[in-house]
């Protein structure tokens, strides 16, 4: 768990890092094309949307860590459903139309790269939750022995969520001519 929790730190590091470095770049003073403005007002209202279930993620964790049950159980089947349902689904749809589209206002693919790989930890952890679901369903509820790397997991993707959510806010929405977002 120690080791997994210190990936993800170095994971931000190098996010933060690499969205230093783009601060002031090529989209500065330039407006964005109507397509690619209506695209990031899209995914500004799906963030808004998806943000609360955000906390679910923590909610979970703590209940795991407080009582692993079948309360907790059915609580992570809920929360996994939402991650395959909701949230993988929206970062997909960024990989896939948004990025592109940012690319060329933004100066290349390269301005989008650090976000890519933090869908790639996104898809991954999910994975590994969902990994921990179907062990936790074939034994009849959790192993004392998952419970700590689940937790980490858990923890782990509210972390790396709540952070690629403000940086893409920070560094892609607010260049939206929409004032409202």
């Amino acid at each position: 768990a120690a080791g997994a929790l210190l990936q993800e730190a170095i994971d931000v590091t190098v996010i933060l890092n690499a969205l230093r470095a783009l601060r002031g770049g090529p989209a500065a003073g330039r407006a964005m094309p109507a397509d690619t403005d209506d695209l990031l007002r899209r995914f500004a209202a799906e963030h808004d949307a998806l943000r609360d279930a955000l906390t679910a993620l923590r909610a979970v964790a703590d209940r795991i860590a407080e009582r692993p049950d079948d309360e907790a159980l059915k609580a992570l089947e809920s929360t996994h459903r939402f991650l395959v349902e909701d949230l993988l689904p929206h970062e997909r749809a960024e990989e896939t139309t948004l990025y592109p589209a940012l690319a060329e206002p933004l100066g290349g693919s390269e301005a989008t790269a650090t976000m890519s790989r933090a869908h790639a930890e996104i898809q991954r952890l999910t994975t590994r939750i969902g990994t921990h679901l179907e062990f936790a369903r074939a034994r009849g509820g959790f192993d004392p022995d998952q419970i700590d790397d689940l937790l980490a997991c858990l923890y782990g993707l509210h972390a790396v969520l709540r952070l690629h959510f403000l940086q893409e806010e920070e560094n892609y929405f607010v260049l939206a001519t929409d004032d409202t977002l």
